[in-house]
């Protein structure tokens, strides 16, 4: 017992940190008396409703996230048991990304600096909340971090079965969140000439089982509802933000997300194939003849998904009638939102950086540097999210200042 101690003494130590503070922001907030339940939670649970309980698919949520939500319906779960499970897969994921943050960044620093650049992602208040809601955050930064541990491993050890290991996750990762497919493209492109080179070794059918589900997915979609695709989830989100505001602005009126009659419009229409087009038709026309408006749209999107807080601290009810409780919900929503913003400020620089200097390198830096990238980008179809967009970085931008730290002093540093 004292040598597995002192063996996983980190490991142990920052799941004991995170769970600690895990419990005293439930204290805190009153997160676990909350009942609000979001439109998105509600489209999980009901891909996960359809999956196990009707073998269908849904049309937004694709099935990998699906089946992790559902399982409890194979042991007879409630429907409220699908939301109890949601936050015990939540607080693994949570847990688990940071335990392979101390992995990674042990490898260029101390061990007991490593174990402090692994818990930093615990004190981000938007991510401890957001366990406590069925939502895709944490199970996604898990898959998305575990591609980039075994992408260590690769450049570490020249080995295909860690490469194969990315490449998997990093597929699978868009049967949780549609907008992972280009990730996941670039990132095959990239090494396809290894893949190409190891297409028959045994490590590789990793990557042919991930081709598999995603290809049962998209199949699965043209036979129930009529079109090739992972989701019909992409075409209302461009449609109801991004687009809804760039109309605002030509018409001169002011944004909202919520009574958006652009969004009752695209929701009533039934038929999800002509939902699609009616999208992809409206974004050409606005590409088109209202460009520029499209351009400031895209701008105060990112901007708003930069400068936010966190929406789950925001909606949070004083459940138990705590006099103190509006301060403090105030507090910590305040502090998610200086979180958001500072982090995605460095986090810009800090991949422009390691894309700039490191593209060419054999370490898994500039790609880190080319997801916070992508995910800021990428946050510009939507809005009104508060920090759940960028959230999903912050684990990376840690890593990559800590890095940047190490090469500046040799204090920190495990050379």
């Amino acid at each position: 017992m004292k040598h597995f101690l002192l063996k996983y003494q980190y490991p142990i130590a920052i799941i004991v940190i995170g769970l600690i503070w895990l419990q005293l922001l439930n204290f805190l907030l009153q997160l676990d008396a909350q009942h609000l339940i979001y439109p998105d939670s509600q489209d999980y649970h009901s891909s996960a409703e359809k999956m196990f309980l009707k073998f269908t698919g849904h049309y937004y949520r694709p099935m990998l996230m699906a089946f992790i939500t559902g399982l409890p319906y194979l042991f007879g779960s409630s429907h409220q048991g699908i939301y109890e499970w949601s936050f015990y897969v939540n607080v693994v994921c949570w847990l688990a990304t940071s335990v392979l943050l101390f992995e990674m960044a042990k490898n260029f620093l101390k061990p007991k600096v490593a174990l402090i650049v692994a818990i930093l992602p615990f004190f981000l208040v938007g991510n401890v909340v957001i366990n406590f809601h069925l939502l895709t955050e944490p199970l996604y930064t898990f898959f998305i971090v575990a591609a980039f541990y075994f992408l260590f491993l690769y450049y570490k050890k020249k080995q295909f079965l860690w490469l194969s290991l990315t490449l998997s996750l990093l597929l699978l990762s868009m049967l949780i969140k549609p907008g992972s497919k280009f990730l996941a493209i670039v990132f095959c492109l990239y090494f396809a000439k290894e893949w190409y080179r190891n297409y028959k070794s045994k490590s590789a059918f990793l990557l042919y089982f991930s081709l598999l589900l995603i290809a049962i997915q998209v199949i699965g979609m043209r036979v129930q509802y009529g079109d090739f695709t992972l989701s019909y989830i992409d075409g209302v989100t461009y449609h109801n933000y991004l687009f809804s505001k760039s109309d605002c602005y030509r018409k001169g009126m002011e944004y909202h997300q919520i009574n958006n009659p652009r969004a009752d419009f695209i929701f009533g229409q039934k038929d999800f194939p002509h939902q699609k087009k009616v999208a992809v038709a409206d974004m050409k026309e606005q590409i088109q003849n209202n460009t520029l408006n499209v351009f400031k749209a895209y701008v105060s999107d990112v901007f708003d998904n930069t400068k936010s807080g966190n929406v789950c601290i925001q909606d949070l009810k004083n459940e138990q009638h705590k006099s103190y409780f509006e301060n403090r919900k105030l507090f910590f929503f305040n502090v998610s939102k200086w979180q958001n913003r500072s982090l995605t400020i460095v986090g810009f620089a800090l991949a422009l950086w390691y894309v700039y200097r490191n593209y060419k390198s054999e370490n898994p830096f500039a790609k880190m540097g080319f997801f916070i990238l992508y995910i800021i980008v990428l946050s510009g179809v939507s809005c009104s999210q508060g920090d759940r967009f960028h959230l999903v970085t912050f684990p990376f931008v840690f890593l990559l200042g800590a890095h940047w730290l190490s090469e500046k002093t040799k204090l920190f540093s495990r050379n």
